[in-house]
């Protein structure tokens, strides 16, 4: 029950807001196209399971994303709508999350290749490939659960109907940029507590505020295009690393919560001392990067925003036939 994922081309287009649009239009289509694309993901056959499922995902992603920017707009909605998105994705994350694992642990050789001996790498994957399989076996028929998060995806679609604002476009550009501030501002508290513990649950909450600052970034990306892109992926940058370093936090704990699964103890210390290592520097990297993008007071920001988006809104849609010349 599982399809093939969209075209990388065909995704990069979609996840916009016309700042031209009705707000409430706007957000109803870039998320039925989010729904549409994620459903299409999870339809069909067996072919290309693993990556079917992880571009569901982002896109269950982005809907949260999406939604978050109603927090103001529209509380119940967005509550009601962040929970469903959310416990989508959780009927997809077993093997993929063990996936990340993986690919995380093949991402800490890359980083020292030609340091340390691959055999040291090699004991630690072969223990994860053993996990993953007992995940694939524990997770049942993968038919049952794309269906649930088919149910919850077709659900919330059909919920966008309800998603109505009034006719005063400021006003509802406002309350749009209110979600964006909102999160903007969590970010620079998140930032904050980071800095000053050092946990990985503090860093992974300012992971989630950058990855959705980043979204939002890219929502709005029409406003001014050669400024918002750059932002955003210097947003996408950040989150990555923090991603990266969420994934070693949790490989480092499984490490030493069962360390007789991964080998011999020598080999496990070595890739301990470099998860280490590396989560240092990942950490260093994107906290320089958030200070950065996290720098404005949140109402600076927030009105930036808003008058980016009046302009745009306000500009000649240099799509529009051109005005008829007077005889």
């Amino acid at each position: 029950m599982l399809g093939r994922a969209l075209p990388a081309a065909e995704e990069t287009m979609a996840y916009r807001i016309d700042p031209r649009a009705p707000v409430d239009a706007a957000i109803r289509r870039a998320a039925q196209e989010q729904i549409d694309k994620a459903i299409r993901d999870l339809s069909g056959g067996e072919d290309g399971r693993h990556e079917a499922v992880h571009e569901a995902r982002k896109r269950l992603k982005k809907l949260r994303g999406l939604v978050r920017l109603l927090r103001e707009a529209d509380p119940d909605f967005a509550k009601a709508e962040n929970a469903r998105y959310r416990d989508a994705g959780r009927t997809l994350s077993a093997v993929r999350d063990r996936t990340a694992l993986i690919e995380a642990l093949d991402g800490l050789e890359a980083r020292f290749s030609g340091e340390v001996a691959s055999s040291s790498f090699d004991v630690v994957r072969t223990a994860l490939e053993l996990k993953r399989q007992a995940a694939i076996e524990a997770e049942g028929s993968a038919a049952d659960s794309a269906a649930e998060a088919l149910k919850g995806l077709k659900e919330g679609r059909a919920r966008l109907d309800g998603l109505v604002f009034g006719r005063r476009a400021a006003r509802n550009r406002e309350r749009i940029v209110a979600g964006i501030e909102a999160n903007y501002r969590r970010g620079r508290r998140d930032l904050k507590a980071a800095l000053a513990s050092g946990h990985a649950e503090d860093f992974h909450d300012l992971r989630k505020r950058i990855k959705y600052l980043g979204m939002h970034l890219k929502l709005l990306e029409d406003l001014w295009p050669s400024v918002l892109s750059p932002l955003r992926e210097e947003a996408d940058r950040a989150a990555d690393a923090l991603g990266r370093d969420h994934d070693y936090a949790v490989l480092h704990a499984e490490m030493l919560a069962d360390p007789r699964s991964f080998g011999a103890r020598a080999d496990l210390d070595v890739v301990l001392a470099l998860l280490d290592r590396h989560q240092a520097e990942l950490r260093a990297q994107a906290a320089e990067t958030c200070g950065r993008l996290l720098a404005e007071r949140p109402d600076a920001f927030a009105a930036r925003i808003s008058r980016l988006w009046t302009l745009a809104a306000e500009a000649p849609d240099p799509a529009a036939p051109p005005e008829p010349v007077p005889a």
